[in-house]
């Protein structure tokens, strides 16, 4: 068993503040059995929020010695600007083959495919047909720990826990924490 390391972000299990998170080392986990535990625990001292899980081989960190989290249309060691608008090309023109396909076809929810970009964006990213600039977490500590383990040959795979304000519809936004968050299964 790889020994998976959790952040962990609940002031009461590592005295980590919204502010200190990043630079936190996280809280290592010996066992899938300790990490439900301790997702319990979190859980239950974070009953306004939801749960998610975002499972990586690594620890990204930037400059500063902080974890990160960049969309896959983000990462690079060096993006210019001119790639940036290579990759959001390359997405809308997969997004309008989608949308075309789809509605050619008459795919069950070709009308609504058409009209919301995140819907597209969610499919095209599910495949892995092009970069964008979502993020999955999943409400599954099962799928984070598949993914954080998938092609990771290291003896440590990386376990991340965002408490997310509860969500009332497929797609709802959150002004207060410029947030969107989708319901794709």
């Amino acid at each position: 068993m790889r020994k998976i390391v959790g952040k962990l972000t609940t002031e009461l299990l590592k005295h980590t503040t919204p502010k200190t998170v990043g630079i936190d080392n996280g809280f290592p986990i010996s066992s899938f059995r300790d990490l439900v535990e301790q997702v319990a625990k979190l859980s239950f001292l974070n009953k306004d929020y939801l749960l998610f899980f975002r499972g990586q081989k690594s620890d990204y960190k930037n400059d500063y010695n902080n974890s990160t989290f960049y969309p896959t249309i983000y990462r690079s060691d060096y993006l210019t600007q001119q790639e940036l608008d290579f990759r959001f090309d390359k997405l809308n023109s997969a997004s309008k083959i989608l949308t075309e396909l789809f509605s050619k076809n008459k795919i069950e929810g070709y009308i609504e495919i058409q009209r919301k970009k995140l819907i597209q964006w969610s499919l095209l990213q599910h495949y892995e047909v092009t970069e964008t600039p979502l993020i999955d977490v999943s409400q599954s500590l099962r799928v984070a720990c598949s993914f954080a383990q998938l092609n990771n040959s290291e003896k440590t795979a990386f376990i991340y826990v965002f408490g997310l304000p509860y969500y009332s519809n497929r797609i709802s936004v959150n002004s207060e924490h410029d947030l969107i968050n989708g319901r794709f299964y």
